[in-house]
């Protein structure tokens, strides 16, 4: 009873957060859009083909959100010189600055939310939480091993046939 009440309560304080810090949740742009400037931050300039991927959208749907955003100047969309069907898509820094402004605003108010902890009670949660990351790291790389595995049995399966 006591674990169904802390997960029930931990899913309550991500919803908190998220609902209050999430840029789709506060009518700033659309999903798609987020998850571009997400996706551009992490890995750097993207081909619209590479974008599309990434988001599992049609080339023409990553390149209409790129348009606005671009339009927004959070986004450049640049030919590249040795094939002019080639458009690489990067942040400038305005995108940066917004994608960072995301992250800054739910650090505060994360920040705001363990006021109330002395310097003990937060240091005994920063405990806990890093045991139970430190876990789910472990079964993510677990299971993304054994996905790995699993591709390569059916390519040498595929292979031999």
């Amino acid at each position: 009873m006591v674990a169904e009440r802390l997960v029930d309560d931990v899913l309550s304080l991500y919803h908190l957060i998220r609902r209050m810090t999430h840029p789709i949740h506060r009518a700033e742009m659309t999903p798609e859009q987020y998850w571009l400037l997400r996706i551009l931050r992490r890995r750097g300039a993207l081909s619209i083909g590479e974008l599309a991927e990434a988001l599992d959208v049609t080339g023409s749907s990553a390149t209409t959100a790129c348009k606005r955003l671009e339009k927004a100047g959070l986004v450049t969309r640049e030919r590249q010189s040795d094939d002019e069907r080639m458009v690489r898509v990067m942040l400038t820094e305005q995108g940066n600055a917004k994608v960072e402004s995301w992250q800054q605003r739910r650090r505060e108010l994360l920040a705001h939310l363990l006021a109330p902890l002395d310097e003990d009670e937060q240091a005994t949660l920063q405990h806990l939480i890093e045991r139970v990351l430190e876990t789910a790291e472990g079964q993510s790389r677990a299971a993304l091993q054994e996905k790995e595995q699993q591709q390569e049995q059916t390519y040498a399966e595929a292979s031999n046939s």
